[in-house]
């Protein structure tokens, strides 16, 4: 699918509605997704891969991924109302092969080729990024996520053996009751490690 139906595709999606500020629920808008999709897929091509969306949202990456030609992809969150949003934005695209499923990452046991994700980075929550990465790596042999660019983070990268690459920046509009700006941007990297054959 060419970048201008992609995009077509993407702006139709829904967001969530009133994000839980402990889940840090900071939606990846449509350049940064396609941008990190894109990645990937020029990593380890998407086609015919199975992928694991850990902490969907509204399920934006997951979606993206099924539109690069994904064979199937699982969208996980622990939140009852970002499984609805993405559950609605499946059917609006009309992905067939996509699910969106109500879980915490830690009691995920399947196994993918790919699994991606923007989780919290930290701001507002205890995310444990160490216990986040091992757990990535336990089920899915190809992993790519985003984060706020730090030194923090690549110390941790370096020290699980994990790339590091700039990958642009996430706009963050006024979604919290602390937030005192209508837009934050954040300079963003992808986290990842491919399985070479």
């Amino acid at each position: 699918m060419k970048k201008i139906e992609i995009y077509r595709n993407l702006s139709k999606l829904d967001d969530i509605d009133n994000s839980i500020t402990k889940l840090e629920q900071y939606s990846t808008d449509i350049d940064l997704t396609y941008d990190l999709i894109n990645f990937v897929d020029s990593e380890i091509s998407i086609k015919d891969k199975k992928v694991a969306d850990i902490g969907c949202g509204n399920g934006i990456l997951g979606i993206t991924a099924s539109l690069f030609g994904a064979e199937s992809v699982d969208m996980y969150d622990i939140d009852k109302k970002s499984i609805a949003t993405a559950e609605s934005n499946i059917s609006r695209i009309k992905v067939v092969n996509v699910n969106a499923i109500e879980s915490d990452l830690f009691d995920i046991t399947k196994r993918y080729d790919i699994a991606i994700s923007n989780p919290p980075f930290g701001f507002q929550s205890n995310f444990n990024i160490e216990a986040f990465i091992k757990k990535l790596k336990s089920i899915a042999d190809n992993i790519f996520f985003i984060y706020k660019d730090n030194k923090n983070i690549a110390q941790i990268a370096e020290k699980n053996k994990l790339d590091l690459k700039p990958i642009g920046k996430l706009k963050i509009g006024k979604t919290m009751n602390f937030h005192k700006k209508n837009n934050y941007i954040l300079p963003v990297v992808v986290i990842y490690s491919v399985k070479r054959v």
